[in-house]
């Protein structure tokens, strides 16, 4: 089975047509990414594109990971579906650069806009549950079999409706059967995940908006955004097409690989809306199970630190409680250039 490549910062990946230049940091930096934004993206060179540039701090290096993964997974399996390959890619402080290729076409959002009849959306609804389904397939190396995010952070999903992100790594799949078990417990529901660890491992694209999905001239679908693309067991997988992100339900049309017999969505939306109300409750519960110590937290952040890929933990500031023994009384009192807001989930080790 095929290894994934070493993700360094910078990444280089696939090579360009001949004759053409990538640009590469200086030049992204210096003149065609000079606008700061949030999420920004655009075909390069406008007048006769070979490229899509997408940037800003709201673009995760997962995505640099994942979109690798599925390209060079797809063309593993001689799959329909297609992925764009990463040329270039870079991580400048808090925002990520990645140059890829181009694909034209409409995404599935604009084409389901466009359709006269519903037999016609139908097509389109089928064309992404082909692209989930493909994905779904991609081979997993045997090193890579436990929840995580592809860049080997902690795992990126749907059901983690506020942050998309877990709390914690977890270095096996039982590790998070007990943390949800032990949650479930708490918030005093019947159902329990049972033999997570027999379950599939799969790559889940668990953000299956129709925008994510392009369709071109001839009705060939790439699968774009990969974002929070993380490999699951495959009842996570069934759960994120269980949420009615399309407005519509394409699980007839999908195939999930799954163990005869085992199969925990139920127990998993049913921790869902107690996760969604109280997810300070989750993560306090998953300190308590295995792998929720801090040592084996950041023996995983270590080397994503190391790496550049993980941002230094920034402190949230005082709770309600230590305001109070400051002398500050006033919980509107605007604090905010003292205390620094993390833009990102904290880790559970950190409160």
């Amino acid at each position: 089975m095929m290894e994934w490549p070493k993700f360094t910062n910078p990444y280089v990946g696939i090579s360009p047509p001949p004759g053409v230049h990538v640009p590469e940091r200086e030049e992204l930096l210096r003149s065609i990414c000079e606008e700061r934004s949030p999420r920004s993206g655009f075909p390069y060179p406008p007048e006769a594109p070979i490229f899509w540039i997408k940037y800003g701090f709201a673009v995760y290096w997962n995505e640099v990971c994942a979109q690798t993964v599925a390209y060079n997974g797809l063309r593993q399996i001689e799959s329909l579906v297609r992925a764009p390959g990463v040329y270039y890619a870079f991580k400048e402080a808090k925002s990520t650069y990645i140059v890829m290729e181009y694909i034209p076409g409409k995404t599935a959002g604009q084409c389901l806009k466009e359709a006269e009849d519903e037999s016609g959306k139908e097509i389109i609804y089928r064309s992404i549950a082909l692209a989930v389904t493909e994905l779904h397939r991609i081979p997993i190396p045997e090193s890579r079999r436990r929840p995580a995010a592809i860049t080997g952070g902690v795992f990126r999903h749907n059901i983690f409706e506020c942050y998309l992100e877990a709390g914690r790594h977890y270095e096996n799949t039982q590790q998070l059967e007990d943390h949800i078990n032990a949650f479930l417990q708490v918030a005093r529901r019947e159902d329990r995940v049972h033999d997570l660890d027999r379950e599939p491992m799969v790559f889940c694209q668990s953000d299956t908006f129709a925008d994510n999905y392009i369709i071109d001239a001839d009705n060939r679908v790439t699968a774009i955004d990969f974002a929070d693309a993380s490999i699951v067991p495959s009842s996570l997988a069934k759960f994120a097409l269980a949420l009615p992100t399309l407005g519509f339900d394409i699980r007839q049309w999908v195939n999930v690989p799954a163990t005869e017999g085992i199969d925990n969505t139920k127990a998993l939306l049913v921790a869902y809306g107690p996760m969604t109300m109280s997810l300070h409750s989750f993560d306090k519960a998953g300190k308590r199970t295995s792998g929720g110590d801090e040592e084996t937290q950041r023996r995983f952040d270590l080397p994503l630190l190391q790496e550049g890929i993980l941002d230094p933990p920034i402190d949230f500031g005082p709770t309600l409680g230590e305001l109070a023994a400051m002398g500050i009384h006033d919980p509107f009192l605007d604090i905010s250039s003292k205390f620094p807001q993390k833009p990102r989930r904290p880790r559970v080790y950190l409160s």
